[in-house]
């Protein structure tokens, strides 16, 4: 299980990295067709990366049934709102990460209910 819980704190790390600084997130945004003229659309970008990177670096030292469970129910909320902007006409480039995101909960849920 602790191996499931390090390898999506790995993911999120890599996949949010770039979200931590206004100047990474806007050249992000910008990859995803976004606009970035807002400063609140670069303020939530960059609170998003940084709580997502400071949760996957707590999952990875501390990879816990507690905190895996956690994540797996944000995982299905995450899948949620991805597929909700989807349906709404975002940029379909949002369907990879919704993959990815059913994917790591899929996995980590499984090695829950394996334990």
């Amino acid at each position: 299980m602790a191996r499931w819980g390090r390898a999506g704190a790995l993911y999120d790390l890599v996949a949010s990295i770039a979200f931590v600084t206004p100047w990474t997130a806007a050249g992000m945004l910008t990859l995803f067709g976004t606009t970035t003229e807002d400063p609140m659309t670069l303020l939530f970008a960059t609170l998003f990366g940084t709580v997502v990177v400071m949760w996957s670096v707590a999952r990875w030292r501390r990879p816990e049934p507690l905190l895996i469970g956690i994540d797996t129910v944000g995982r299905g909320l995450f899948s949620l709102w991805f597929a909700w902007a989807l349906w709404h006409g975002q940029t379909p480039v949002l369907a990879l990460f919704l993959v990815l995101e059913l994917f790591w909960g899929a996995a980590q849920l499984r090695a829950l209910l394996r334990r």
